[in-house]
Formats: C-alpha cells, sequence, structure tokens
C-alpha cells in the first residue's frame, strides 16, 4: 500500500526541541478535560494520570451499534458548540491486530461520525473552539508491513490487515478536520501497552500472557518467531506520555501543522526470547511454552525510534523488570494465587 509521508524529512517544527511558553500564559485559561472510553488499559492510565483534574468521562454502548454512532456523532456536535476549552482523549475501542474485519469497520464507522459530528458542528458555529484531540493509533498497525526498521514518523506505513487499515484511515480523517479548522489533533501511534489491568481475554498482551503462564503453569501457546522484536511500553508511562503532549500541544502546534503524528514508545525494544530470560531470571521459575507453528503475520522487527517532539521520552520509564513484577502482582490478586 503506496503512502504519502505524514511529514516531510527535517519538518523543523517537529524535531526541534519544545520550547514551552510561560507558566503564566499556559495558566490562564482552564482546560476540561474529556475522555472517551476508559475501560481498557490506556484509558484507566490516563484516568489515574489526570485523577481530580478530569472533568467527564464518556461510556459507550459497544453492543448497540446505532445508539453508539448517534452518541458519537452528538458528542462531537456538543464539543464543537462548547466556548470553553477542551481536551478530549479516545481511548475507546475493543479492536485488537487479529480483530475480524466486519468489528474492525463498525470501530472505525464510530470514530468517523464522531469526528463528522465535530466537523458538521464547527460549520454552524460563529467561533472556531478551543479544543484539542488525542486519538489512539496503533504502530504496530501502521509499520506491519513496512521496510528497514527502526521506524520512525518518517517510515512510509505499510498494513497488512484490516486493523492496520483502518488506523491509518482515522488518522487521514483527523488530519483532514484538523486541518481544515486549525484543531490540534496528536494521532498517537502506540507500542505494545502492557501494564496492571490488561484484559487476558484479548488477543494482545505477551507480557501478561508470559507472567500468567509463570504463575499458572498453564502453557502459553506461542505463534511467533523467537527473535520477533517488539517495543513494550508500560502503560502508565504511556498514558504520562499522552497527558503531557496534550497540555502542551497547542503551544507545540502554534504557527504550524495543527495534526502530529507521534510514536509513543518506550524505545527499548526486546526479541521474545530476551522476555522470557527476563521472567525466568527475575522470578526463578520457568515459562512454560508450546511453540506452534509460526504464523505468518507482521515484520519479525517491528522496533521504532520517535523522531517527533522527543523531549517526552526525557523522562525516565519503568524497567521491563520494575514492570514485570506489577503485572505479576497484580496477576496474583486477580487469579487468587497466594
Amino acid at each position: 500500500m503506496d503512502r504519502v509521508l505524514p511529514y516531510s524529512p527535517g519538518s523543523e517544527a517537529l524535531l526541534s526541541p519544545y520550547q514551552p511558553a510561560s507558566a503564566a500564559s499556559e495558566s490562564i485559561r482552564r482546560t476540561k478535560q474529556i475522555v472517551v472510553g476508559g475501560g481498557g488499559l490506556l484509558g484507566r492510565h490516563i484516568l489515574g494520570v489526570l485523577g481530580n483534574r478530569l472533568d467527564r468521562r464518556v461510556r459507550i454502548s459497544w453492543d448497540d451499534h446505532g445508539g453508539a454512532c448517534e452518541q458519537l456523532y452528538a458528542l462531537g456536535r456538543d464539543l464543537a458548540a462548547q466556548r470553553t476549552r477542551w481536551n478530549l482523549y479516545w481511548c475507546a475501542g475493543l479492536a485488537v491486530f487479529h480483530t475480524p474485519a466486519e468489528l474492525v469497520e463498525r470501530e472505525r464507522i464510530h470514530i468517523s461520525l464522531f469526528l463528522a459530528g465535530i466537523h458538521d458542528g464547527l460549520e454552524r458555529a460563529e467561533s472556531p473552539t478551543d479544543g484539542a484531540l488525542f486519538l489512539a493509533s496503533s504502530a504496530g498497525g501502521a509499520y506491519a508491513g513496512s521496510a528497514h526498521a527502526p521506524f520512525s514518523e518518517f517510515s512510509p506505513p505499510v498494513p497488512k490487515n484490516p486493523y492496520g487499515v483502518a488506523k491509518l484511515a482515522v488518522e487521514d480523517e483527523a488530519e483532514a478536520l484538523s486541518r481544515r479548522w486549525r484543531l490540534p489533533t496528536v494521532s498517537g501511534r502506540i507500542t505494545n501497552l502492557y501494564g496492571p489491568g490488561q484484559n487476558l481475554g484479548k488477543n494482545q498482551g505477551l507480557i501478561s500472557a508470559v507472567v500468567k503462564a509463570q504463575l499458572t503453569g498453564e502453557p502459553l501457546p506461542l505463534r511467533a518467531a523467537l527473535e520477533t522484536t517488539r517495543d513494550y511500553i508500560y502503560a502508565r508511562d504511556c498514558a504520562r506520555m499522552v497527558v503531557t503532549a496534550m497540555e502542551t500541544v497547542r503551544t507545540r502546534t502554534h504557527g504550524t501543522d495543527p495534526h502530529v503524528r507521534k510514536i509513543f514508545s518506550s524505545g527499548r525494544p526486546l526479541r521474545i526470547d530476551d522476555l522470557l530470560k527476563v521472567a525466568e531470571h527475575l522470578f526463578d521459575r520457568p515459562v512454560p511454552v508450546v511453540h506452534e507453528e509460526v504464523v505468518p503475520g507482521p515484520n519479525t522487527d517491528l522496533s521504532v525510534e520517535s523522531r517527533v517532539w522527543t523531549d517526552l521520552e526525557s523522562s525516565s520509564f519503568l524497567s521491563i523488570e520494575e514492570g514485570m513484577r506489577a503485572v505479576r502482582a497484580d496477576l496474583r490478586y486477580r487469579l487468587g494465587i497466594t
């Protein structure tokens, strides 16, 4: 799939160090904080980072497709009409990398109608909105078929399944809306999230699956090559970066492109075999693994290297060992293991 690069190489506004505005200018107006979703791993941690600054959490009835469409379109219209400053974090949806195409398309329609609601509301408004958007996207979905890792925001995205195609389609819609109305928007290409509270029923979350297998003794079915390399980011670290990006998005994009694609990653790629070794060394117990036939899929190496707003990665991240300990403590409690 041939796509135009989201930025021209050397985009100075994205690559140069961020120069924060004065504290006085950034605190003149209070910003209303809104989270759509919040039941998944990223959403729950964004709620935690926002704390008592959260003004509204929007829950969606995903089982009622028609009702969800109406609700999200109305939400977009209402936001466009507001005269207060607002930040909206889109963390909703149930789809993962291997979700069937028809379910992925349902979720794409939900986001599309939400963006359409904002567009239609702004066309009817007498003044522009002072809002800003964050939309959770996927690094794995974007670069599954790309060549020459590590991938950056300047690497041509090549999706390999409906999930990746849909994520990129949403990014394109957000970009058109953002540029049309000068609406600051961050499409966050997030790498492999992990942390306490991960949904074990989803076909995702290798670190949680590794720790669970180690705790229960139930073999982990492994359908990927041991040299498969991914970037794993602790959910709290990712949420903290996302909130910081949104707190500064207006000054970061002032006078430049209002739509930004940003990779949210730890910058520490790990192979599966190394991940297994870390768990076994950390807890002094083998990880039971059943090696199944390797399923053809995305690149073996999906390591990334963000080149946009790199100051967001300047603070320390939780180490993989500390993150595994947190996951293990959470799973021991959830599984009733003493």
